[in-house]
């Protein structure tokens, strides 16, 4: 199936999306980096070209599709700017439209990391 039906399919009717009261819609899905429902940020309908940002314990992971429907991920436990440097190069090298919403998503992971660490050290 084409991304475009696909989208058509799933656009008003999935699993992750979250309706507010505004009438503003996001989307939760896997490789959306703006949670925007929107064709162009849908992991859903764009799974052949997909890249993903998220956090998992303490580091941030990049992956990005590397055959139909699996993603191959890396993780990053350097300091932010690395980190962002990585996701925009692995943006652009699968969707280059992408590559600011990347290294915005790495920032703002980088930054939660941090201070998560950060209120750990001070408990103590």
């Amino acid at each position: 199936m084409s991304s475009q039906l696909v989208w058509e399919l799933v656009k008003n009717n999935n699993a992750f999306l979250r309706k507010s009261v505004n009438h503003t819609v996001f989307s939760a899905e896997p490789g959306n980096l703006a949670n925007k429902s929107s064709y162009k940020y849908s992991g859903l309908a764009n799974l052949a070209k997909t890249v993903d940002v998220s956090a998992a314990e303490g580091a941030v992971v990049i992956a990005k599709s590397s055959k139909k429907g699996k993603l191959a991920g890396s993780v990053c436990k350097k300091n932010a700017r690395r980190t962002n440097h990585a996701a925009g190069a692995e943006a652009a090298s699968v969707r280059p439209d992408l590559k600011r919403a990347a290294q915005a998503r790495a920032a703002a992971l980088s930054k939660g990391i941090r201070t998560a660490k950060a209120a750990a050290a001070g408990s103590q």
